[in-house]
């Protein structure tokens, strides 16, 4: 669409928001995928991966699953039972596995490891000035809390023989660029570091990823796990090398215009501020003109429209961190000149909303925001993250995303105190993230089989069996993917006065309608029909008591 002129309250809001610190918009990027759920229950059992892995001449076969005998942690493995007793996402138990297993069968693959890369910003860059350690740890902490999650992970998962090895690396990539589509150049240098000086298999980089990196990654031909998600188009064009543990922005356009058009149209805005409150629902579209989040909301808009759903206006900020603060005061003075009550960030970075909430605080504006992240999992990141938004912006934000769960009670702190060697010495605040994108790729190195190579994982990430009720990250089925394994999708509200459950703090998001679970497969047909949402601490207990 064409942009409109800039009007006067856009150009006055212009300066009030470069004032407001851009970096917080770009640590948020960096953690997006810390989002954690409801308490995790007892996990059902998984059925069996479906078709055999067949391997190569010369190369001994992997054990069956639910075979009798013991795992490679000393797990009696039978019926029902999961590689890990700790986790909703672990596959089915394998017994121990010993014989040959084709020693190099792809690049950074030996016989006794697989080298998987990391990349990190070092103490000199530009990245250094924008993430915040206090929200996402420093390099070192990071790099820690991943080791102790890989230690754990080799020593319970079934690898043949073979055990993952960390190469961490001082990228030249700035996610500071990255994060809205630009720095493909240093990212470009950064994969063929990974894939020929490192010479490495995979890639988990924390804090330092993006879009962009993911992208150059899969041009290299390196495995990578990435928070940050694309269309189901482009997993599929750039298979077998690019993964994420979320929905793909595809799934969540579908989810975003059922949600918007099947359960919210035709009812007030009653997140709104007093502006908004008690009119009925009009919306507005906005998103990042970068490649990926143009093309997802396109699916949203026309998503939108299947469902008979009216967009009053929709607006494209250009993805350039240099223009974002004159971008988004233009785009809110459009909204709000619309009249829209309610506003979709469809997909949308935490840069971007940060900026946008920015935006309306200055101009008066204060509609009910829909964020629809452009990262795995969901909401805009931990709830330090999102006490750094705009408050009174925050307090009218919904979006796609999960309940967080007390910390002693989340699987991820507990593969952390299994992995440590110092169960003192808190994770980084960025761990969800680290625990999230291991958890996928040692679920596919498992299923995959002595033989690994990058076709095998991909055949092994669609057999990721169906995730127990209740697990950290929503639920997961690889036969929902194979490249994003997410199933389902919940509504989350932010709840400014609420204490967190993870860190005692002022500020908390709260999952709607009862902590009710909707199936990406079921195509809206499952979310209700123009039925208020109840997003209230009180109606989340339930959720809160469960155990483990």
């Amino acid at each position: 669409m064409v942009r409109g002129a800039r009007s006067a309250g856009g150009r006055r809001a212009a300066a009030a928001i470069r004032r407001h610190r851009i970096a917080v918009g770009v640590a948020l990027v960096a953690l997006v995928v810390v989002l954690v759920a409801v308490p995790t229950t007892a996990p059902s059992p998984p059925p069996p991966p479906s078709g055999a892995v067949v391997v190569p001449a010369g190369v001994t076969p992997p054990t069956p699953a639910y075979g009798a005998g013991r795992t490679v942690a000393g797990l009696a493995c039978g019926p029902g039972v999961r590689q890990v007793t700790w986790s909703a996402y672990a596959p089915p138990c394998q017994p121990a596995w010993h014989g040959s297993n084709g020693g190099a069968t792809a690049r950074g693959v030996s016989a006794t490891t697989i080298r998987i890369s990391v990349r990190q910003s070092g103490t000199d860059g530009a990245l250094d000035t924008v993430l915040l350690p206090a929200v996402v740890g420093t390099d070192a902490q990071q790099l820690a809390t991943l080791q102790a999650y890989v230690k754990v992970f080799n020593r319970t998962f079934e690898l043949y023989g073979r055990r993952v090895v960390l190469v961490p690396y001082v990228g030249k990539g700035d996610v500071a660029d990255e994060a809205l589509g630009q720095g493909q150049v240093a990212a470009e240098q950064d994969a063929v570091t990974v894939a020929g000086t490192l010479g490495a298999f995979g890639d988990l980089t924390l804090t330092d990823g993006s879009a962009v990196y993911s992208a150059a990654l899969a041009a290299e031909g390196v495995v990578n796990s990435s928070l940050w998600v694309a269309s189901t188009a482009s997993y599929q064009a750039n298979a077998p090398w690019d993964y994420a543990p979320g929905a793909s922005c595809t799934k969540g356009a579908a989810a975003t215009a059922a949600v918007l058009g099947r359960q919210l149209a035709g009812l007030d805005a009653v997140d709104g501020g007093p502006a908004v409150a008690g009119r009925r629902r009009s919306f507005g579209v906005v998103y990042p003109e970068a490649a990926q989040s143009a093309l997802c909301a396109q699916q949203v808009l026309a998503d939108l429209a299947a469902s008979h759903v009216a967009v009053r206006q929709q607006v494209a900020v250009l993805a350039d961190p240099s223009q974002l603060a004159d971008e988004a005061a233009n785009a809110v003075a459009q909204l709000a000149g619309a009249g829209v009550t309610t506003v979709a960030c469809a997909p949308c970075d935490p840069t971007t909303i940060d900026a946008l909430m920015t935006a309306a605080q200055a101009q008066g504006y204060q509609p009910e925001w829909w964020l629809q992240p452009s990262v795995a999992g969901g909401q805009v990141g931990t709830d330090a993250l999102t006490r750094a938004l705009p408050a009174a912006q925050a307090s009218h934000l919904l979006s796609l995303g999960n309940q967080d769960q007390p910390f002693p009670r989340q699987e991820a702190v507990r593969a952390y105190e299994l992995g440590t060697t110092d169960a003192r010495v808190p994770p980084a605040p960025s761990y969800t993230w680290a625990y999230q994108a291991a958890l996928q790729l040692f679920d596919g190195l498992q299923l995959a089989g002595p033989d690994l190579t990058a076709a095998n994982l991909e055949a092994a990430m669609g057999r990721i069996p169906p995730s127990a009720a209740g697990g950290m990250f929503g639920s997961w089925r690889g036969s929902a993917g194979p490249w994003d394994p997410a199933s389902g999708y919940r509504v989350v509200k932010w709840f400014a006065d609420r204490t967190s459950p993870t860190d005692g703090r002022p500020g908390t998001w709260v999952a709607c309608d009862g902590d009710r679970e909707f199936s990406y497969a079921a195509a809206g047909r499952d979310v209700p029909v123009h039925t208020a949402l109840v997003c209230s601490p009180s109606a989340a207990s339930a959720a809160d008591r469960r155990t483990p």
